[in-house]
């Protein structure tokens, strides 16, 4: 199970990648992904399982009560998400990502060492 939370860390660390070295893109990618028509149910399907992976792989890192919480954050996210209309969420996912185009590289390098550290952490 700790090889799921590794490989969520691997994931972790290459959007932080693509954020850090080419924020234009990913902002243009999020605006491009949420006029797809499947974009509300995979980020709810996703959130939902990435956070039972947590859930379940918890007991198995070094940091247990800390994917805890965030397997439950994302479930939490999910069940919000499905109580918002796609129209809106599409909205917000769209403003995020203009407005949040002078984040991205902040936020990259955060996601980069949220990363490193979860697949540090799910080693025991």
């Amino acid at each position: 199970m700790a090889i799921l939370i590794s490989l969520w860390g691997v994931s972790i660390c290459c959007f932080g990648l693509y954020m850090l070295f080419k924020p234009e893109a990913f902002s243009s990618a999020i605006v491009t992904f949420s006029h797809q028509r499947y974009f509300h149910y995979f980020e709810i399907i996703s959130r939902l399982v990435i956070g039972a992976l947590l859930l379940l792989g918890a007991p198995y890192t070094r940091y247990p009560l800390v994917f805890e919480f965030i397997g439950n954050l994302l479930l939490l996210v999910a069940i919000l998400l499905v109580f918002m209309t796609e129209k809106h969420h599409e909205k917000f996912a769209i403003k995020a990502a203009k407005q949040g185009l002078t984040w991205f590289r902040s936020a990259g390098i955060v996601a980069l060492l949220l990363g490193i550290w979860t697949i540090y952490a799910s080693f025991i």
